[in-house]
């Protein structure tokens, strides 16, 4: 297999760092750098709910700290640690701009490497981390619910 010179970078790792950005793009962002032979990726992921007031807010700071914290268990789980374990932030209730309610965030950034050979299994753990963060924003589906 030839080899290729250290500046040109692969087109299957520019594939894999656009097909990383358009997920993270559902709840958060992506910061990455290819580095020959593998991909450094730096995510922000934000899981956002609206409550009507800020009792409401603090009220559900628990639970949300919960939520953030499935949500890095499954990463690391899922992604049989490739993913480094995550930072997590719980905002206070902020107001809308409008007026009408407030929201909170759980923030959570995490780092990982990928290659070409190895990146599936880190794509279906981040995957399933902005779903999460989509079906919360969404539809407020906590992950708690008995099934």
């Amino acid at each position: 297999m030839p080899t290729r010179p250290l500046s040109q970078t692969s087109p299957k790792l520019l594939a894999i760092q656009k097909d990383l950005q358009q997920l993270a793009s559902m709840a958060g962002y992506l910061n990455s750098a290819i580095d020959m032979p593998q991909l450094r990726l730096s995510f922000t992921l934000y899981g956002r709910v609206l409550v009507a007031d800020a009792g409401e807010g603090l009220a559900i700071t628990p639970r949300l700290q919960a939520w953030a914290d499935r949500v890095a268990v499954r990463l690391r789980e899922d992604s049989s640690s490739a993913v480094l374990p995550p930072q997590i932030q719980i905002s206070a209730p902020q107001p809308l701009p409008n007026g009408e309610g407030h929201y909170v965030i759980a923030t959570l950034t995490f780092n990982s490497k990928v290659t070409e050979q190895g990146y599936q299994r880190v794509r279906n753990a981040i995957l399933a981390a902005y779903q999460a963060a989509v079906n919360l924003r969404e539809k407020k589906i906590w992950g708690d619910e008995e099934a």
